[in-house]
């Protein structure tokens, strides 16, 4: 059994889509926990025009996305959760493809499935080299992945035992940008990825929904460098490298993209955390960054394509 998990926050244009794409899906044995985190746009109206024993809406003071999430995981009845945010929506056999693979790799814990980002007038179907062929079924590595790549979770096309989610800690409340990134590298150490290369999920990506268009707050930044140092150590010697390529590109681009924000006093704490987690000659392009007056390099970087 499933428990389905909707965060929602002002999407009154998009949740009637995404809770159909739920209810009409070919598998029959979930529920739809919908949070609703404090909306004051219309969606609570749209809420109302569902009429489904199997949808269940809880309402919350305005909290957060991870918070969001945290209360619809402690809804939750089953003992599997998907996520899925409340602008983007499934192929109506999503569930189904993913509990037959859950039945075939009964010692797995993590679930994705393949998916698509939407813009306004295209479609890009997520593809690297690690996954497995089109159509398909296999076991990934996550920190393999992300050493290339995008990662092969989102909000929106996992599902992952209820148990392993608090075992991890479930989201990090304290974060509000990459809250989802900190919670699926936690939840891949000691545990590969089981992707079903199926076109089954699709997400929203506007400018405005776009977190990489946003300037990443230092508490955040630094909370996610504080996650990456804690699990440095606990993730296998293979993965070592493929951890310290992503850490390495991820920290200092991230930094170059966002220090020119940063006051003095910001910056050296933020500093102090990605000197722990840099290595090699990203270390020292970092602290000679750190010396020169001028803050705003983030766009000869990003043509140098950084490694």
């Amino acid at each position: 059994m499933i428990s389905v998990v909707i965060p929602l926050y002002n999407k009154a244009p998009f949740v009637a889509k995404t809770i159909k794409s739920v209810l009409d899906q070919t598998f029959p044995n979930f529920e739809l926990i919908v949070v609703n985190d404090g909306s004051t746009d219309s969606s609570e109206t749209v809420l109302e025009q569902f009429r489904d024993s199997r949808l269940k809406v809880i309402s919350i003071q305005r909290s957060g996305v991870s918070l969001a999430r945290n209360t619809g995981i402690k809804a939750a009845r089953h003992d599997w959760i998907a996520f899925l945010d409340a602008d983007d929506w499934w192929e109506k056999t999503f569930l189904e493809e993913i509990w037959k693979c859950i039945q075939i790799y009964p010692n797995y814990k993590l679930f994705a499935s393949g998916r698509s980002h939407v813009f306004v007038n295209s479609e890009i179907r997520y593809d690297n080299k690690i996954l497995p062929e089109d159509g398909d079924v296999g076991t990934i590595n996550f920190f393999q992945v992300i050493s290339k790549y995008l990662p092969p979770i989102n909000s929106s096309n996992s599902v992952i035992h209820k148990e392993y989610l608090y075992g991890s800690g479930l989201f990090n409340v304290r974060q509000h940008m990459h809250e989802d990134h900190d919670l699926w590298i936690r939840l891949s150490v000691g545990q590969e990825v089981v992707f079903v290369n199926k076109n089954l999920s699709y997400y929203r990506k506007t400018q405005t929904t776009s977190a990489s268009k946003m300037n990443y707050a230092a508490e955040d930044f630094c909370s996610f460098i504080e996650t990456l140092i804690t699990i440095k150590d606990k993730i296998s010697a293979t993965e070592q490298l493929y951890f310290r390529t992503y850490c390495n590109r991820f920290v200092l681009l991230t930094y170059i993209k966002n220090y020119s924000n940063y006051s003095k006093a910001v910056d050296e704490k933020v500093a102090n955390f990605a000197r722990q987690i840099l290595t090699g000659k990203h270390k020292l392009i970092f602290n000679i960054l750190k010396m020169l007056p001028y803050k705003k390099t983030y766009p000869l970087f990003k043509s140098l394509q950084t490694k």
